[in-house]
């Protein structure tokens, strides 16, 4: 299956860099798959250090902040924690799970890197998802693969799951959502 959530990688120049993807796991999460496009910044760290930090995360704000790559605090700095072990672990996630890569296959467009988990780190208690959450997830995704849809396919999306979003959101999903109609308006200017 799919686990959707957030991975924080390390740059060469020892930064944090923010990326959703949803790895292939198995229930137990001890098998771990992920598959990021070869000409992805999320790539090029994990190729170059062979180790990730996946964050299981119930606020959509946070999900839709990596997708627009602005996981920063007010002040600019990383809304996270370097754990020199660990990596990178974001301070708004549930759970931190550490990756180290064991093997990678280069073959296809995407590639592929099995991993190890390490010790699961708990940052506090899932607090569970609503409606507009799980709207705002799909969203995100299609977000991801703008450059891969019509604009069209774009827009009905954010229409369909706007009505839903804005039935059962609280301020948060609404914050998100305004970030992401913001980031359409945005495209659509351009």
């Amino acid at each position: 299956m799919i686990l959707e959530g957030i991975l924080t990688t390390q740059s060469a120049d020892d930064r944090m860099h923010v990326s959703p993807i949803g790895p292939h796991v198995d229930r137990s999460l001890e098998t771990w798959v992920l598959k990021p496009f070869k000409s992805s910044t999320t790539f090029s760290n994990l190729h170059r250090s062979d180790r990730a930090v996946f964050h299981i995360v119930d606020d959509a704000l946070l999900l839709v902040q990596a997708v627009l790559g602005i996981c920063n605090t007010q002040d600019g700095s990383p809304a996270a924690d370097y754990r020199p072990s660990v990596g990178w672990v974001l301070r708004g996630a549930c759970r931190a799970i550490p990756l180290q890569i064991d093997q990678w296959d280069l073959s296809q467009e995407r590639a592929s890197a099995n991993c190890r988990a390490g010790r699961c780190i708990e940052i506090r208690p899932f607090w569970g998802w609503n409606r507009a959450a799980h709207s705002l997830v799909e969203l995100a995704v299609v977000w991801s693969r703008r450059d891969l849809v019509e604009q069209a396919f774009l827009d009905a999306e954010f229409e369909r799951h706007r009505i839903v979003i804005q039935k059962t959101a609280g301020d948060r999903e609404l914050q998100a959502l305004a970030l992401l109609e913001r980031s359409l308006t945005d495209r659509s200017k351009a």
